[in-house]
Parts: C-alpha cells; sequence; structure tokens
C-alpha cells in the first residue's frame, strides 16, 4: 500500500490510482473527468505537467482530492498549478504532489498549497516532515496550511 505524508501525518492512501485494483475510490485523468456527465462522489483527478487547472473549474465543488504530478524536480510547471487551484479556483480539497517529489522541495510546495506529498522511490516521508519547519522566515505570501501561521502573511 502507498505511504504518504498528508497533513504532518504519515498514512496509507485510500485512493486507487488509474489502473490500480482494490478497495477505496478512483482518481481519473483529467480527460476522464472532463468525459464524465455527473461526476460521482468522491471524485479525485489527476493532473499532468501540462494539463490547464481551469478546465477543473466546474468541478471544484465535487473535487476531494487533485495530485498534481511532477515529471522531475525541475519541473516547476506543478507549483503554478497548485497556486492557481487555491488561489484562483478557491479549491480547498486535498492537493497532493506526487512523482518525483524530493524533501527539500516540501516547505517550497506547502507553502503553495500542498498538503500531501507522494514521495519519489528512495525518499523517506518520515524525515521529510522536518522539512516543513526548515525555515522560520519567508518574504511572500502562502497558499498553504502547512506553514507557520507567521508565515503566510
Amino acid at each position: 500500500m502507498r505511504q504518504i505524508l498528508s497533513r504532518r501525518e504519515l498514512r496509507a492512501d485510500r485512493w486507487r490510482y488509474p489502473g490500480e485494483h482494490g478497495d477505496g475510490p478512483q482518481v481519473q485523468a483529467l480527460a476522464e473527468l472532463l468525459a464524465a456527465v455527473a461526476p460521482a462522489a468522491p471524485v479525485g483527478v489527476r493532473l499532468a505537467p501540462a494539463d490547464e487547472v481551469e478546465r477543473l473549474a466546474p468541478f471544484v465543488p465535487h473535487l476531494e482530492l487533485v495530485i498534481v504530478h511532477f515529471d522531475s524536480v525541475g519541473d516547476g510547471r506543478g507549483y503554478s498549478q497548485a497556486q492557481l487551484l487555491r488561489d484562483r479556483l478557491g479549491y480547498r480539497g486535498e492537493l497532493r504532489a506526487a512523482g518525483a517529489v524530493r524533501r527539500d522541495q516540501l516547505f517550497l510546495l506547502a507553502r503553495c498549497g500542498f498538503d500531501s506529498f507522494e514521495f519519489a522511490a528512495g525518499e523517506d516521508p518520515g524525515a521529510a516532515l522536518a522539512r516543513l519547519d526548515a525555515y522560520s522566515v519567508a518574504y511572500q505570501r502562502s497558499s498553504g496550511t502547512l506553514v507557520s501561521p507567521d508565515l503566510r502573511a
């Protein structure tokens, strides 16, 4: 079973990704969600780096999980997708960073609005938790809820 760091706790993931079998709600690709007549609850969607976040606007009230996939550590499009989801579309559900996610990215990912993380192979999610408190000062405002309230202004 996949382990994720969610809201500062390590837990088993209850969602099934495309192609996985078993119990739990199914995560859909953006194209599948857009083709659905009426989304079933709960709704989980996976965004690829090139997906347009604005296409999720009509579904935001129904979404329980949005997974933003990072193809590589250097690909910053997921940070922008998270900011758009939180600030422009008003999404308040679980926002997960997945794929090429390393613990040294955790603080900045959280400031962009991510509140759960599926780490790349070889990363220790338990050790990554300390990265959320790595800095005591930030100069930009934050969309995240996992960082200290003093750092969100």
